[in-house]
């Protein structure tokens, strides 16, 4: 056989093999693989979270009415003390206008005093002249202090009757401050800072006093974690968590406990704690769920791996691309990583992703993730 045939064959033999084995090589599965490393551990408590409104509140009309303007729209922000709905003030106008004018009447009247007031002034001569007759002889005292007496009547008439007015335009006064109180009722205005999540009336509806028109929450929001008891005790004002959003996929948020509520709810028995998050208020609507971890110690250079390598108290190991089995002791945990106190090495492989889709003894090609 010539030598130039053979290089051939080899040549062909070769690129057979090394298809083969890249054939045989492309046909394994691939495992999501993450290195064990030295990092920070730390203790935590796991707990649900619920992110609520901080107030919720119905708004109502103090009066009956019915509506001639509104502004109420689903989703809008309103700021305290806007107006949202007006009723008609029609009668209610009328009744003010009525008052006003009763109102002038009697500052007139009061400004121009008592009628009484010229028979005081004839009171008052006829005295003087009655002294002075006393005083030549031709009246008796007691003729004085008849006269004396009806001037004083005739001042303590006078006395009366002014009071009576003033009394008057005082109670002309209050009513008008009444209709003026219900005018301003007439108007319905937003009780707080707030979104309208809910309109319940409408322009030309005719309302009663006490009617709910309209449902609101507050701009600021609550960030509410459930816990177990025996998670509640070691949770303190000031410690740090991490949250994570189902609305937010995968992304996690810093947060810190702003208030531990002592009283466990009655039916679940898990305690509530509320978390200051590091994140745009706008992301936190009402609803929003999902997941929190509040650390409560930590330990340097501890051996971690993610949280999503474990089952039980075991983790799927790759060496030169088998699979195999480890069992080890867990340590401090978070929401993503978990201390591991024996069972591993500093740089041994876990697979982190679709544990279900490997058993021992698989051969599998790697892709590393980075925790």
């Amino acid at each position: 056989m010539k030598p130039s045939l053979l290089v051939k064959i080899f040549v062909v033999l070769a690129l057979l093999a090394a298809g083969t084995v890249y054939f045989v090589s492309s046909m394994k599965p691939v495992a999501t693989i993450a290195k064990t490393k030295r990092h920070v551990a730390v203790r935590s408590v796991p707990g649900t979270l619920q992110v609520v409104a901080e107030r919720e509140m119905s708004v109502r009309s103090d009066l009956h009415g019915r509506v001639i303007q509104s502004k109420l729209e689903l989703g809008a922000t309103v700021q305290e003390g806007d107006v949202l709905m007006s009723l008609d003030l029609g009668d209610l106008e009328i009744q003010i206008e009525k008052l006003q004018i009763e109102m002038e009447a009697a500052n007139l009247i009061l400004e121009q005093g008592s009628n009484r007031r010229f028979s005081l002034i004839t009171q008052q001569e006829r005295l003087e002249d009655v002294k002075r007759r006393h005083e030549a002889g031709d009246a008796s005292k007691s003729e004085v202090e008849a006269r004396e007496r009806d001037i004083v009547s005739t001042e303590l008439a006078i006395e009366a009757e002014i009071n009576a007015k003033e009394v008057r335009i005082a109670q002309l006064k209050n009513e008008l401050k009444l209709l003026e109180r219900q005018r301003e009722k007439m108007s319905i205005r937003a009780p707080m800072d707030g979104v309208i999540t809910e309109v319940l009336a409408y322009r030309g509806d005719l309302i009663s006093g006490g009617q709910e028109v309209a449902r609101m929450i507050s701009l600021d929001r609550i960030v509410k974690v459930k816990v177990s008891e025996e998670n509640f005790s070691g949770i303190e004002l000031g410690q740090i968590a991490r949250v994570k959003f189902l609305g937010y996929g995968e992304s996690t948020f810093s947060a810190t406990v702003s208030k531990t509520l002592p009283v466990a709810d009655p039916v679940t028995q898990r305690y509530t704690v509320h978390l200051d998050v590091d994140i745009d208020r706008e992301k936190l609507f009402p609803g929003l769920t999902g997941e929190a971890t509040i650390t409560l110690d930590e330990r340097d250079q501890a051996l971690i791996i993610p949280g999503t390598a474990i089952i039980g108290d075991r983790v799927f190991v790759v060496e030169d691309g088998l699979v195999s089995m480890r069992e080890i002791e867990k340590g401090f945990g978070s929401l993503t990583n978990v201390e591991i106190l024996s069972g591993l090495e500093e740089g041994d492989q876990v697979i982190v992703e679709d544990l279900d889709l490997f058993k021992i003894g698989d051969r599998v090609r790697t892709t590393e993730m980075i925790f």
